[in-house]
């Protein structure tokens, strides 16, 4: 059943309407006003669907009663059609700016009905839309993830996560805040943000043509803790429109518990150089650019001289200690390009890329000679062997593996404290 307001100054036409409308009482009920005050009053009190409104009213005509209409915010989007016996022009238009039709008096039963009918599906169209609008921002509202629209002016929609992380109140005042969200993207190594863009493409559009299977994450300050957090950005163009839909899935924990799984996987827990799963990885690398480029690349073992000495006199906290220590000092003294790690127990290995045997002893020779001046905690002066040894043609991994360990071996057999070259 919809609700039909008509007004007019003339009671006699308003009983003509009221007669039409005898036969569709099933369908509309019809209120009348005499007057565009009243119409007013009306409108305020009661849900009316669609008007009918004269043109030619005293006090207040049908155009200066439609702005009234259109001012007030309950009532602003009902439709209006005009009922005129003018035809001029001014007043035609006049009808177009203020209302939805007109028809000239006098009119026609079936066409006012056909008019009435047309209008009043646009208005159940117009609520199915704001319906289904309604419920699309309850679903968005409902997800974790933030989720926006965005076209090349800026945010056109946001759901409740997004207005809860940026600390707004709806879209308009992050808008006047940001030109862009993307320009709060941290930049930081390997994750998107906007200096990578080399084109005049928006950033929006770039993600959306990359491949499907490829994956992009952000970072983003977090104001609300002041740490930054780190999402996943799916962005989707939306079919024949210039919006896409971006979708901020928060994996700071993922992560992580990632990078706490990564730093156990390469990282020695004592010591905090690379562990020997770590190195093996350098090892072969290195070993595969040798045998494809002939590169020089050397390799040597270290081991602590007379170190269970050290566990069995002061115990394994001294001994921890001294390894620590030890770690520390050889990391910090090799070069950028060379490849640290703790082997097991007392033994750490040095991997020295182009670098030839010769150079590579006087390195490692320098760090036996640092060691050697070190004041290790509680036991005071400790020295170390080292077996050096460079990749050979023909070599394999173990045989360079086992002729370094030869090296170690003579040097602790010839008086310790010394490079040995194999």
């Amino acid at each position: 059943m919809y609700n039909i307001l008509c007004v007019d100054d003339i009671s006699s036409n308003l009983l003509v309407l009221e007669s039409l409308f005898e036969d569709y009482e099933d369908r509309y009920n019809i209120t009348l006003a005499c007057s565009g005050y009243e119409a007013l009053e009306i409108l305020l009190k009661t849900n009316i669907d669609l008007i009918l409104l004269d043109v030619m009213m005293p006090d207040i005509n049908g155009f200066e009663t439609a702005n009234l209409i259109k001012a007030n915010k309950k009532t602003k989007n009902i439709p209006i059609i005009f009922l005129t016996a003018k035809k001029d022009d001014e007043t035609i238009q006049d009808a177009f700016k203020y209302g939805v039709d007109y028809l000239s008096k006098p009119y026609d039963e079936f066409e006012l009905f056909t008019r009435i009918k047309v209008q009043l599906k646009l208005v159940q169209a117009h609520k199915d839309l704001e319906e289904e609008i309604f419920i699309n921002q309850v679903i968005l509202n409902s997800q974790k993830s933030i989720i926006f629209i965005q076209d090349d002016n800026g945010i056109v929609r946001a759901n409740q996560s997004f207005l809860d992380f940026f600390q707004v109140l709806d879209i308009k005042e992050f808008n006047k805040l940001h030109s862009s969200i993307a320009e709060l993207f941290m930049e930081y190594e390997n994750y998107f943000a906007l200096n990578i863009l080399n084109n005049n493409k928006s950033w929006c559009g770039v993600l959306s043509e990359e491949e499907s299977d490829k994956e992009y994450n952000i970072m983003l300050m977090d104001t609300g803790v002041f740490e930054p957090k780190v999402f996943k950005i799916d962005v989707t163009q939306m079919n024949l429109s210039d919006k896409f839909v971006v979708t901020l899935s928060d994996i700071t924990n993922l992560t992580s518990k990632s990078k706490q799984f990564e730093n156990k996987a390469t990282y020695d827990a004592l010591t905090n150089i690379y562990n020997r799963s770590k190195f093996n990885d350098y090892m072969t690398e290195h070993y595969n650019l040798f045998k494809r480029y002939d590169d020089d690349v050397c390799f040597a073992i270290f081991d602590i001289d007379f170190f269970k000495l050290v566990n069995d006199n002061h115990g394994h906290i001294v001994g921890d200690s001294t390894l620590i220590t030890f770690a520390k000092t050889i990391e910090e003294a090799v070069r950028n390009t060379d490849i640290f790690a703790r082997w097991g127990g007392e033994e750490f290995t040095l991997l020295l890329p182009k670098t030839k045997i010769n150079d590579a002893y006087d390195v490692v020779e320098k760090l036996r000679i640092l060691i050697e001046n070190v004041k290790f905690k509680t036991i005071g002066q400790k020295t170390c062997s080292i077996g050096i040894t460079q990749f050979k043609e023909n070599d394999t991994i173990d045989a360079v593996l086992i002729r370094a360990d030869e090296g170690l071996y003579e040097a602790k057999e010839s008086g310790r404290n010394k490079v040995c070259i194999k």
